[in-house]
């Protein structure tokens, strides 16, 4: 049976305290800080007359939808830039000066080539991570020892057999970065929804603030956090299960 994590029960614990006492102390004001009811009012009044689910919903499928085209592309192109040299010369510099654009920045363009709609807020979604994951990839894949390059080539494999000898060599790590870059497209969330946007989590924090509803705003940052660190401890979970020769070797 797995040991519980004392210290972060002992911390939590602590927050908790120290939250509860500046409350009643009054040592911050409740538009800085709202109390452990006022937050528990919030997160109560938003599902049961705000739709807070269908906002969480919608966040979520434009974050899942993002990553998944980011995925789908990244992947098999960063094998090809890998494979073929000439390629890579010429995406690398354009992928370079793009992951370093702000996402804030292309706010305009987006909404002047793909409208207000959906479209646009995935894109935003997209460009945000697509760009770091194929990097990511790109990087895992250089760092296979010389050995397996020479027993593709003693095995006489294709260029697409030896894609995919590759592509199952840094799988782990491939899975490792998704989770990595599936949190950076949570950040960006708030950001594609500005855009024009009625719905999702980023759109009801902004709604809140603009009328400065704290409790609200709270609700909406922790809610995102709560989803963040759901999908996170889902993908280390099932880590075990689908790389079990590479927990083997660890032991």
């Amino acid at each position: 049976m797995k040991r519980v994590n004392s210290p972060f029960l002992v911390s939590s614990i602590l927050i908790v305290f120290l939250w509860v006492l500046s409350k009643n102390l009054g040592w911050i004001n409740d538009l800085f800080l709202p109390t452990p009811k006022q937050l528990l009012t919030a997160f109560v009044s938003l599902f049961s007359e705000h739709d807070f689910l269908d906002d969480i919903i919608a966040s979520v499928l434009r974050v899942f939808s993002a990553f998944f085209f980011s995925a789908i592309i990244a992947i098999p192109l960063a094998l090809l830039m890998f494979n073929n040299k000439t390629l890579r010369q010429i995406l690398a510099p354009y992928i370079d000066f793009i992951r370093y654009l702000p996402v804030p920045a292309l706010i305009p363009l987006t909404i002047l080539f793909f409208g207000i709609g959906e479209t646009a807020k995935i894109v935003l979604l997209f460009i945000g991570t697509f760009f770091q994951l194929i990097l990511l990839i790109i990087d895992d894949l250089d760092e296979i020892p010389k050995e397996h390059f020479y027993l593709t080539y003693s095995l006489k494999l294709n260029g697409f057999q030896e894609m995919w000898y590759m592509f199952r060599k840094t799988l782990p790590q491939i899975y490792d970065n998704s989770r990595i870059t599936i949190g950076w497209c949570w950040t960006y969330v708030i950001i594609a929804e500005l855009v024009a946007s009625s719905s999702g989590i980023g759109h009801m924090i902004k709604e809140a603030q603009r009328f400065s509803n704290t409790p609200n705003m709270y609700a909406g940052i922790i809610t995102m956090g709560i989803i963040g660190f759901g999908t996170d401890f889902l993908f280390k979970k099932f880590y075990p299960s689908f790389f079990r020769y590479k927990m083997k070797a660890k032991m």
